[in-house]
């Protein structure tokens, strides 16, 4: 068994170096997302579903709140990349249950566009909205957007005594 589980991990950094050799800017942009949706996800599971409402002062967004803009721009970037259908919107949504199901789905559909990108379909033009754009477009805004409001919710974590999922085990 652990020669198995050996084979499967030396085919699986031969596979990524093979793809950091042909589209590293894609491959390093995929890798980027993978982290940042892990620890999204984690984050979700750490804040309790009492807390979902809490935020740092009047005027800001809820914790809630970033989870469904979050889950909503996800699936708007992705699914112009993957031609996938994008679902209502579920920013105003306070469950945890609801928010942490709809953000999985985003995630899944954002793995699977970053799993379509090249270097060479970064440059690609695409539809989005109206609007024909390079298709490095949604996807740079889905890693920088994406990890812009992780910093939000780390302040959320932190300010209800939770550690983020970036700094465990420092």
């Amino acid at each position: 068994m652990k020669k198995l589980i050996l084979s499967v991990c030396a085919l699986s950094l031969s596979m990524f170096a093979q793809d950091m050799k042909e589209n590293p800017i894609a491959a390093v942009s995929a890798n980027y997302y993978k982290a940042v949706s892990t620890n999204i996800t984690k984050a979700i599971d750490k804040m309790p579903a009492d807390k979902f409402s809490f935020k740092s002062v009047d005027g800001t967004m809820p914790f809630s709140e970033f989870v469904g803009h979050l889950t909503d721009a996800n699936q708007n970037f992705c699914t112009a990349v993957t031609g996938g259908t994008k679902p209502a919107s579920i920013r105003k949504e306070t469950s945890k249950e609801v928010l942490a199901k709809a953000w999985a789905a985003a995630v899944a559909e954002c793995t699977k566009a970053w799993g379509m990108t090249t270097d060479k379909s970064l440059a690609s033009m695409i539809k989005m909205g109206t609007r024909e754009v390079p298709a490095a477009q949604p996807m740079l805004l889905n890693l920088s957007h994406t990890w812009e409001h992780y910093g939000n919710i780390v302040t959320l974590l932190r300010m209800n005594g939770l550690v983020p999922p970036s700094s465990e085990g420092r």
